[in-house]
């Protein structure tokens, strides 16, 4: 499936390098650079459309009990994985519920020794720590409890797609005009099935979800269609352009063994960067008074 954005912004970079040697370059090489000046984007950026809140629901296996009889301080904690797209948390908290009305926030951040030590001094009871790819919470959640996870994220691939998925089908809406999906052929398509007609038309992903629908309906057989999913928006590709351009002439620059032209591209990126941080910063200042919270040991 063609990806008009990204292949427009990939041709953007090469000619705004204005350089004869950019013509011979290979496309892999422009979209390496676009691709790492997203990823230096991802890694600095602190705004809004990076923000993400994923919920995730303790299971008994998540629970790890290192107790031993006789022991009452002895640890007994939970560990969930990070989420894959992070670049930074924001804080976590347990989602209020009927058991967990408060909807306790985790405060306190301590190191690994402090964490595993039961006879460490901590400040709060309400403790999690990230180390080696999980996050840690102390007191151990209760099996069923669900916790909210704000973190700062990487987003989706600069040129991904849609999955071709029901989901993603909109019944009653032409093929020609679906947002998701385009209509394909069977070499270059994923399949989508068909069954019922009218108001009891139903899509399924597999054949025989379809085909059981379609014993339930009178004088209905199973239609397959194929599709391809259309370009996915992407904030930082179609929002700031500019900036992930600058950032990608960056690592061009770097290709090229070009010293100068490395340094202002790095410059204009760090530039855009600290901008749109900084607005942030006067936005979340708006709108009332700004109070801190800061918590230390007692003397």
């Amino acid at each position: 499936m063609p990806t008009p954005l990204y292949d427009a912004l990939v041709a953007k970079v090469r000619d705004w390098s204005n350089k004869k040697e950019t013509a011979t370059i290979p496309d892999s090489v422009i979209q390496d650079c676009v691709r790492w000046g997203a990823d230096e984007c991802y890694r600095l950026l602190r705004v809004p459309p990076l923000e993400n809140i994923v919920t995730y629901t303790i299971a008994a296996e998540d629970n790890e009990n290192e107790a031993v009889s006789g022991y009452p301080n002895s640890t007994k904690y939970t560990r969930i994985p990070v989420p894959e797209d992070l670049t930074e948390f924001s804080f976590i908290r347990l989602k209020p519920s009927a058991t967990n009305q408060l909807g306790q926030v985790f405060n306190e951040v301590p190191d690994a020794r402090t964490f595993f030590d039961p006879y460490a001094e901590k400040y709060s009871r309400y403790n999690w720590m990230y180390l080696n790819g999980s996050i840690y919470i102390l007191p151990q959640v209760e099996v069923g409890t669900v916790l909210e996870i704000h973190y700062y994220r990487r987003l989706p691939d600069l040129d991904a797609l849609y999955t071709v998925s029901a989901v993603n089908y909109i019944l009653g809406v032409a093929d020609a005009d679906q947002p998701y999906l385009v209509l394909s052929d069977i070499s270059n398509g994923t399949s989508l099935y068909f069954a019922g007609a009218g108001i009891n038309e139903r899509v399924f992903n597999s054949q025989v979800e379809a085909q059981a629908y379609a014993d339930t309906q009178p004088l209905t057989t199973v239609t397959a269609k194929y599709y391809e999913g259309t370009e996915a928006p992407n904030w930082l590709r179609d929002q700031n352009e500019r900036l992930l351009m600058f950032a990608a002439l960056y690592f061009m620059g770097g290709y090229l063994f070009d010293e100068a032209m490395e340094a202002r591209y790095e410059k204009k990126m760090r530039e855009g960067i600290a901008s749109l941080n900084s607005e942030e910063k006067f936005r979340k200042a708006k709108g009332g008074n700004v109070r801190m919270n800061f918590n230390g040991p007692l003397i």
